[in-house]
């Protein structure tokens, strides 16, 4: 199941859900993939730092643990470059791709085995562990695309690699332009 979708359109509302739609809004919302992509073109990595393997399940954590709270930024903070330049946070809140749900059934989501793509994206298989409303404990398995990005890792629940890398472009022909600029009026 994949949560990335080709449009922007997110909303998180106050509602409340049974629990497997929750399961499923949850694991979506950390980012489901079995795309591999990745976003230089570059090889496949079975070994990386033990760094990045730390800062993967470290944003994770994060990311679960600030939906625990009601932490609706969690998803705005993940997402690229390009979309929040776009796009402020309230602008984000009225896309109405999703709906906020609580996430008290997700205890756990541990990183288990990752594929990195020259540093830039990692493919990373994990473990969700769900405490349904009985106390039962359950375990799914998934996977995850994250990229590197401004210097963390994140997992885009609505924003694409291939706008991101267009952005990036956009912006070193405008930096390039405005560095010729500048040498060509004398100031440089």
């Amino acid at each position: 199941m994949s949560f990335v979708t080709s449009g922007v359109n997110t909303m998180i509302t106050g509602s409340r859900l049974p629990i497997f739609v929750l399961a499923a809004i949850l694991i979506s919302l950390i980012g489901c993939s079995d795309k591999g992509d990745n976003s230089s073109g570059g090889t496949s990595t079975p070994t990386a730092s033990g760094d990045d393997r730390t800062l993967i399940q470290e944003a994770l954590t994060e990311a679960i643990t600030r939906w625990h709270y009601g932490d609706k930024a969690v998803l705005y903070d993940n997402e690229f470059e390009y979309l929040q330049a776009k796009y402020n946070f309230d602008d984000y809140l009225t896309f109405r791709q999703i709906e906020y749900a609580e996430a008290d059934t997700v205890e756990a989501i541990t990183a288990q085995d990752y594929t990195f793509y020259n540093r830039d994206s990692c493919l990373v298989k994990v473990e969700v562990t769900f405490k349904g409303p009985s106390g039962k404990i359950s375990k799914d398995y998934d996977k995850y695309m994250l990229y590197f990005h401004r210097g963390r890792w994140i997992r885009p629940s609505v924003g694409t690699i291939e706008i991101q890398r267009e952005y990036d472009q956009i912006r070193r022909q405008a930096d390039s332009a405005a560095e010729a600029e500048e040498h060509e009026s004398g100031n440089g």
